[in-house]
């Protein structure tokens, strides 16, 4: 008998549960595949399915395809490859840009929504607006429909194939697949936006993109309070020509949510080695546009990758492998979204609306591939669908031969024609992160000259020589960042964007090499003593002596730095488009600081402190705030008589 499980996960708010048995809804109709999500991704697998000769249907919550492009203010392309299907649609949607009039920033976003709606009809596609996804219908451990709920009430779908194009894994959540969320430190996702649109010259169609907080998305009350939120940073007391608004998105810009822990799932390393792979189904394309600037709550490798290195601006380009759409251990279905199989790190490249189109291409190639041969998607044939995504356009031909494709990218000839002394020459110019990349590449055979300008060179050869050492995992030149650190060096990388003094480069250095191993663990605990103590110092510091101090070590630091109240505690968000007029979010982060502190107190034994500072922030309005102050509290043992 099918069982009908909800989307809720064991660490959110609201735990998962089985529902009613689908017998007790009426069942609304019976498909090849349908697709849960008719937005950037969904849209496209939902005409796509249809045009390769499947009965399809889409279930999407808003009246219009399109998704984030569309409802969401953010209608230009911004990295990714156009391929396939994504030709018919910008052609349409140009066509559709000329019967309106007027010009768009990119493309107008309500001929896009006529563009994929004429394709969706032309195609066949049951298209199911203002209908929700409740929960997955499951044979066993194979989602065989989805129950829904519309205008007309709740029931449910049958599907030979499901797709999830949620965003969030929705479905695949649901149905029990394993899950991956939010970033190393505080197991946040990215910020939001909620983008406003408005007219510039009289007749062009312009959006405001600016970042307005922190949101769960799979907590329906936190999608509300950041609704609120972001509306309230758009009010003024008075418009101007400049800053008059057309519309306010009703989509909120979410760039993050759940990620599948799929069949395989892409890394930073994969994208910084433009990794290929034999399944290649699509390519992502972008830099690591990550819209942190509190870099201490992020991996090792993003520190080392932004922070160290400078490369926030390097573009990478990879291999999409199939099976970072397979679900493990449920069949029936594939995702499709922004939440295919991919680490918090490799999210910063793969979720362009270019590489999100493709994957809905891709899936609903794969479910006909499936369908047709009578097996289940994890089980379709790859040179099969590769071979119907070369005849579609969406694939190179030289995806056949079974070795992937690599990269779209051009090698920079002129950086790999330098020696290393030539390339330690581009410090302080827009060159050092790509010259800290190719050293990267070089390996091991580079490592004698860098050792050599330890010894010889001026200080700015040292450091980045040190740096080029440290990336590697070797402490040649510890003592000279240790040096960095202890005089606060405050440069920054030229282009780096999100680097921020290289001090702080040089400590997350020796975080990477060991505070032990290095002999730098009073040095971090110096940081905390800094006057100028900012939230962002205070919660890497603490963070790593967490990691390897002992109480005895670093305890009374930690325990001082938490109970000042003199430290600015306020993060700045990032405005991506200029004439924001001002409107974007600035965040209170002292919860950062109480909840990193009361993690380490914890570790060195004084829980009462540990458990007053968490006890804080457990009834936060913020879903993510409240989350990580439980999940602290309740790793906090009850103290120990003695």
């Amino acid at each position: 008998m099918n069982a009908l499980r909800t989307n809720r996960l064991p660490q959110h708010d609201v735990e998962g549960a089985a529902g009613a048995a689908p017998s007790a809804l009426p069942k609304l109709g019976s498909y090849d595949v349908v697709v849960v999500g008719g937005g950037t991704a969904g849209a496209p697998a939902a005409i796509v399915a249809a045009q390769e000769g499947l009965k399809t249907a889409v279930v999407e919550p808003q009246s219009f395809l399109g998704g984030i492009g569309t409802g969401g203010g953010i209608h230009m392309y911004y990295h990714g490859l156009q391929t396939g299907v994504q030709h018919a649609i910008d052609e349409r949607t140009a066509e559709w840009t000329r019967r309106i009039g007027g010009t768009a920033k990119g493309f107008h976003p309500e001929a896009k929504k006529l563009a994929l709606q004429e394709l969706a009809d032309a195609a066949g596609v049951t298209c199911l607006f203002r209908t929700f996804f409740l929960g997955a219908v499951m044979d066993g451990a194979r989602v065989v429909g989805v129950a829904v709920e519309g205008p007309a009430g709740a029931g449910w779908l049958e599907a030979k194939v499901v797709i999830d194009s949620t965003g969030d894994a929705d479905v695949a959540a649901a149905a029990g697949a394993p899950m991956l969320f939010g970033r190393e430190g505080d197991h946040a996702p990215q910020p939001y936006s909620l983008a406003p649109g408005w007219i510039k010259d009289g007749h062009s169609v312009m959006f405001k993109n600016f970042d307005a907080g922190y949101v769960d998305p799979t907590n329906a009350r936190d999608q509300s309070r950041a609704q609120r939120e972001a509306r309230g940073l758009l009010s003024l007391e008075r418009c101007e020509a400049e800053n008059r608004l057309l519309y306010v998105s009703p989509v909120l810009g979410i760039r993050e949510s759940r990620f599948l822990d799929a069949e395989y799932v892409i890394t930073l390393d994969d994208q910084q080695k433009q990794r290929r792979f034999a399944d290649v189904i699509a390519r992502g394309k972008a830099h690591y546009d990550n819209h942190a600037f509190d870099y201490e709550n992020e991996s090792i490798e993003a520190k080392l990758w932004v922070a160290s290195t400078g490369n926030w601006r390097m573009l990478m380009c990879h291999d999409i492998p199939y099976r970072c759409l397979v679900p493990k251990k449920i069949d029936g279905l594939l995702v499709a979204c922004r939440a295919v199989g991919m680490t918090h790190d490799a999210h910063q490249l793969l979720r362009m609306q270019r590489d999100m189109q493709a994957l809905g291409e891709a899936a609903a190639v794969a479910a006909g591939v499936a369908i047709r041969s009578g097996t289940s998607v994890r089980k379709a044939e790859v040179k099969a669908v590769q071979k119907r995504l070369v005849e579609r356009t969406a694939l190179e031909e030289s995806a056949l031969r079974g070795d992937g494709l690599g990269t779209t990218l051009e090698s920079n000839a002129e950086l790999e024609a330098k020696d290393v002394a030539g390339l330690l020459a581009c410090y302080g110019t827009k060159y050092e992160g790509p010259a800290q990349y190719e050293l990267l590449k070089r390996g091991a055979t580079a490592h004698a000259d860098l050792r050599k300008a330890l010894k010889d060179g001026d200080a700015d050869r040292k450091l980045m020589a040190a740096v080029a050492l440290g990336v590697q995992g070797l402490a040649d030149g510890a003592e000279v960042l240790k040096a960095a650190v202890a005089e606060r060096r405050a440069d920054v990388i030229n282009d780096g964007v999100r680097s921020g003094p290289r001090w702080k480069g040089a400590f997350y250095l020796l975080e990477k090499l060991g505070l032990r191993a290095t002999k730098s663990i009073e040095l971090a605990a110096g940081l905390l003593k800094d006057a100028a103590l900012d939230v962002h110092q205070a919660v890497a510091a603490i963070r790593a002596l967490n990691r390897e101090a002992t109480a005895a070590e670093a305890c009374g630091s930690v325990l001082a730095a938490a109970k000042r109240t003199d430290i600015p505690c306020t993060l700045q968000l990032q405005v991506s488009t200029k004439g924001a007029g001002g409107r974007t979010g600035a965040q209170d982060r002292r919860f950062e600081l109480d909840l990193a502190a009361a993690e380490a107190l914890a570790k060195f034994e004084a829980y009462d402190e540990a458990r007053a500072l968490a006890a804080r922030h457990v009834h936060d309005e913020r879903a993510l705030v409240r989350g990580y102050a439980r999940k602290v509290l309740s790793g906090i043992p009850e103290a120990v008589a003695r």
